[in-house]
């Protein structure tokens, strides 16, 4: 059960690569599906390798559409590109070699992929050639065992992404790259696309993320063991050209639980096949839509399913037995394998070991690419590494080969595809179709027998007595050498692995090491810091103190300042009396001046009149003058 954060995320991931490769279908993919990431990659001055899988053509010219790409990616950043130059329609296996040589190369720690949901074939092309070459070659994951792959989205949005990621500050840069691409805007406004998708995007995330990208990351060994139809958990459509007439045939006897979800597993193809269901004994399997073969008693494998194929009446058969399971796209991916003339058709399968939890429902907890071997006429002699669910055949080639050997009841699927080697070569088509289920504390043929036992031994030897006359020293020698060769790769490919691992456990040594020392001198540091705090802390308590202090004084300084002032207006305004006094007394003198000049001018008017002469002789006759 997965929770809402899990299926729904609220806040914007951080989904970045030391070395980035975006593998992009046509010229301009690149930018409207993961341009805002590149940009981001490129602004922070990491590694980053665009290969571009085709060359466009049919859609535009060829050499313009790879110039517009250049001027696209151009205007995120400075980034290699490499044009692949395939032609529309034509991905396949040789672009799978170019790719593995790509990912050998530059040895990316984050690769973004077209989602395996897109809606141009070309686009679900190189999706698929790409987690089929990571499933195919098996030393890939010692280069590249913590590489991620981000699936990103163009013209189908994911239904489920588990990273959105911020393009806000990059969102006018990525839109200025995809309109570089002239040709293509004259037919589609992918500007305007781009945006809306992106800001669909930012809709559960924060208000300050605008727009965003969206992709599916997962990692890259998981997808040795991933189905293509589980990558975006969601079927994948597989398209047939033409529909096969194919039969599929299980075998059960008594597990219903476990017959009802092979069954549901088929029918979940969505393939139009013919259901028979062989019951080797036990109750009567009550299944609808289905031919069922009952056997009263335990006839044994062999015969249980040679009985299925006599009860068919299409011209292919394939197998299922009750505890294995088919994925979506297998058996549209065998019957389009079909089309080339082989003597059968299989694909890899994941083996899956089950235990009992309390409840008593079981529970996978491993999950191995054990089934992954291109065919090998020579091996096959000497050990089988094609299990049944996997395989495709003729009814009729079944038939003249004499189908299961009713003397086998272990590895009757394995003396069977030896005599069937010696029809033809088979067709091996390399992606995880089904699943072989293994129960523990159930009645799974492996578990029950387990390699090494006598049982699997004695089994073992039946096969390669039969076949004694196609097994001398030259087969033997033969494939010892291949598989040593193989066995010394790999070994190669682990030792080189293990150097890396114990070059970066010494790497990350070092940096533990440095780190310590570091975390030493900023602990001094941070001392020293703790001594300036208290010296700081003192000198404000000082301060503090001294402004205290300082502030009384003042106070003081302003009571007394205030009385001063209070003062000196009293004295202003006294002074500002007295000068109105003065004034008044000023302007009396001057009345008085003005009065004594007339009274002095009129005394010496009269002093000079007859009559004060008169007067004065008068006054000296009587003896007053």
């Amino acid at each position: 059960m997965l929770t809402e954060a899990e299926t729904i995320p609220y806040e914007p991931a951080l989904l970045r690569g030391e070395r980035l490769l975006v593998l992009a279908p046509h010229p301009d993919d690149e930018v409207i599906g993961c341009g805002g990431l590149i940009a981001q990659h490129l602004q922070e001055n990491r590694a980053v390798r665009i290969v571009i899988a085709t060359d466009g053509a049919e859609a535009g010219d060829a050499a313009m559409r790879a110039e517009e790409s250049r001027r696209g990616i151009a205007a995120l950043g400075t980034a290699e590109v490499v044009f692949l130059g395939f032609r529309d329609r034509s991905l396949g296996d040789d672009a799978g070699a170019v790719i593995r040589e790509q990912l050998r190369e530059f040895r990316p720690d984050l690769v973004l992929v077209p989602s395996p949901l897109e809606i141009h074939p070309d686009h679900i092309a190189l999706s698929r050639v790409f987690c089929e070459t990571v499933q195919r070659d098996e030393t890939l994951f010692a280069d590249l065992a913590v590489t991620r792959v981000a699936f990103y989205e163009v013209s189908a949005p994911l239904p489920r992404p588990n990273a959105l990621v911020d393009i806000t500050d990059v969102a006018e840069t990525k839109y200025a790259a995809i309109a570089e691409h002239a040709s293509q805007l004259a037919m589609q406004d992918y500007v305007a696309y781009a945006r809306g998708l992106n800001a669909y995007r930012a809709m559960t995330l924060p208000a300050n993320v605008t727009v965003a990208e969206a992709y599916l990351v997962v990692e890259l060994p998981s997808l040795r063991t991933t189905a293509f139809s589980a990558i975006a958990a969601t079927r994948i459509i597989e398209t047939t050209r033409e529909t096969l007439p194919i039969s599929v045939v299980i075998r059960t006897k008594d597990r219903p639980a476990l017959l009802a979800e092979a069954i549901a597993s088929v029918r979940a193809t969505g393939y139009p096949c013919e259901l028979v269901v062989v019951n080797d004994g036990g109750a009567r399997p009550e299944v609808d839509g289905v031919t069922v073969v009952q056997h009263d008693t335990s006839r044994g494998r062999s015969e249980a399913a040679n009985a299925g194929v006599r009860a068919a009446s299409n011209a292919f058969i394939a197998f299922l037995d009750d505890d294995d399971l088919f994925y979506p796209e297998h058996l549209a991916t065998l019957a389009n394998a079909a089309r080339a003339a082989h003597a059968a058709w299989y694909t890899d399968a994941v083996s899956a070991f089950l235990r009992p939890r309390e409840d008593g429902a079981y529970e996978t907890h491993t999950r191995l690419r054990l089934y992954a071997q291109d065919y090998d006429r020579e091996l096959l002699l000497l050990d089988n590494y094609i299990p049944l669910p996997t395989l495709l055949v003729a009814r009729d080639t079944f038939v003249d080969v004499g189908g299961f050997d009713p003397a086998f009841d272990l590895f009757e699927d394995w003396d069977f595809l030896i005599r069937l080697s010696q029809r033809g070569s088979f067709l091996r088509v390399p992606r995880v179709t089904c699943e072989v289920r293994h129960f523990e504390g159930g009645s799974s043929v492996v578990l029950a027998t387990p390699e090494g036992t006598p049982r699997f031994r004695a089994a073992k030897l039946q096969v390669w007595q039969k076949h004694a006359a196609l097994i001398d020293n030259n087969v033997i020698a033969d494939v010892f050498e291949r598989q040593k060769r193989r066995g010394g790769t790999l070994y190669s490919e682990l030792v080189e692995s293990r150097g890396q691992t114990h070059a970066a456990q010494l790497e990350i040594a070092r940096a533990t090491r440095e780190s310590i020392e570091s975390m030493n001198t900023i602990n001094g540091y941070a001392l020293r810091v703790r001594e300036l705090d208290g010296m700081l802390a003192a000198t404000q308590q000082a301060a503090t103190a001294a402004a205290s202090h300082a502030s009384i004084e003042m106070q003081n300084l302003v009571t007394r300042l205030e009385a001063k002032i209070v003062e000196h207006e009293h004295l202003a305004r006294e002074i500002q009396d007295l000068r109105a006094v003065n004034a008044d007394a000023a302007s009396t003198l001057e009345v008085l001046r003005v009065e004594i000049d007339r009274l002095n001018g009129l005394l010496a008017m009269i002093y000079r009149s007859r009559t004060w002469k008169v007067h004065t002789t008068l006054e000296k006759l009587r003896g007053r003058g």
